[in-house]
């Protein structure tokens, strides 16, 4: 409710933050709009102290106090472009979207058919029963590589080949750990 009252009354919020694995912090925050990820709610606005468009979790906050300071939302912001190119909640305003490939065995088809990972996805290539491949224009960030990951044997990378090497860098890392 407070998030959504700074936003309605374009007021900064001071937020007590504790990252997962950092120190706790003190962030002065412009909330520019709200998104839910793996049932996790997220500000994301311009945070002072960064000088620059972040998000921060809900659930990693302490405490949180609507400040007497006012924000004027920037004209050019708008969160659905913001998040256009990129899958969750990471965005690295640096990097440019690419063509990526996939191709996907068995019930997991049918599960991106339903589902797509991303409103750019576009169907190619198949051989019913058997394999379908799924592309998209997208940035490579740390989330698409586990979302694919997360789909195991039953997706593969075809392009870029970068994509592709990292998803063979951090099985085989996964493999290390898996040893008898």
């Amino acid at each position: 409710q407070t998030v959504i009252e700074a936003m309605q009354k374009s007021k900064e919020l001071q937020i007590d933050y504790q990252q997962f694995y950092g120190h706790r912090k003190i962030y002065n925050i412009q909330p520019y709009a709200m998104k839910v990820y793996h049932q996790r709610w997220y500000v994301v606005g311009c945070i002072k102290e960064l000088g620059s468009i972040r998000n921060i979790a809900l659930d990693r906050t302490l405490e949180m106090n609507l400040s007497a300071t006012s924000f004027i939302l920037p004209k050019d912001f708008d969160a659905e472009k913001y998040y256009a190119n990129s899958i969750g909640i990471y965005v690295n305003e640096e990097l440019k979207p690419t063509k990526v490939k996939i191709r996907a065995y068995g019930k997991q088809i049918e599960y991106l058919r339903s589902l797509p990972l991303h409103c750019s996805q576009k169907e190619g290539a198949s051989k019913y029963g058997v394999f379908c491949e799924f592309e998209y224009k997208l940035c490579l960030t740390p989330e698409l590589s586990t979302l694919i990951l997360a789909m195991g044997e039953n997706v593969e990378v075809l392009e870029p080949i970068e994509l592709r090497k990292e998803i063979k860098r951090r099985l085989e890392e996964c493999l290390t750990k898996y040893k008898l």
